[in-house]
């Protein structure tokens, strides 16, 4: 092989990956839906346990009713939109960490031992985790500072009074969940009138 070839080989190889990382830029904007949706069911159950002081219901009635409409929208949506490697690895990146906290989630509420710091903070650094394993595989700044984002707050909240950890989590879910969310949406709206108008 000539040092053209492997030079042609390498290049062709880049563009491949290029080609990738933009495939699960828009695939992550097709799913926007899903930040605005879970946004919405953490607002829901907060709002819930503060008004209604019911916490143990609330968290685990918005949390499975929010998976149920997720499964149910994304298998119809998987349908009409065939996944790549990368749209793979995303949602199994988000299977796994979801997994991970509603099992931690409900072993903490059947217990009635967490301490609320903790227990929130621990459910913040795995929405960093999320996030930054995502922005690290799309190589994308905006989705490494909602990781930031999380983790920051995961920190503030071992250090906080009690009493702030609700403030800090209704923030981090307008601008993790809802903001960046409808970020994405708007992005791919965008994308899509851009691919129509060059077609």
């Amino acid at each position: 092989m000539t040092e053209q070839e492997t030079h042609e080989e390498l290049l062709t190889r880049f563009e491949l990956v290029e080609r990738m990382v933009k495939e699960g830029r828009r695939s992550t904007e097709y799913w926007g839906w899903t930040f605005v949706l879970w946004g919405t069911a953490y607002l829901i159950a907060i709002g819930w346990s503060y008004w209604l002081h019911q916490p143990n219901i609330a968290w685990p009635v918005t949390m499975i009713a929010a998976t149920v409409v997720t499964i149910v929208v994304s298998s119809k949506k998987k349908q009409a939109k065939p996944q790549t490697p990368i749209s793979r690895a995303i949602s199994g990146i988000w299977i796994a960490v979801g997994s991970a906290i509603f099992i931690f989630c409900f072993a903490g509420a059947i217990s009635r031992h967490p301490d609320v710091n903790s227990y929130m903070a621990t459910v913040e650094i795995l929405l960093g985790v999320a996030n930054c394993a995502i922005s690290i595989v799309l190589r994308w700044r905006g989705q490494l500072l909602i990781a930031l984002l999380w983790w920051v707050s995961a920190v503030a909240t071992f250090f906080v009074h009690s009493q702030w950890i609700t403030p800090i989590l209704i923030f981090d879910t307008l601008v993790g969940f809802l903001g960046f969310g409808l970020y994405l949406m708007y992005r791919e709206r965008r994308d899509r009138r851009l691919r129509v108008q060059h077609a």
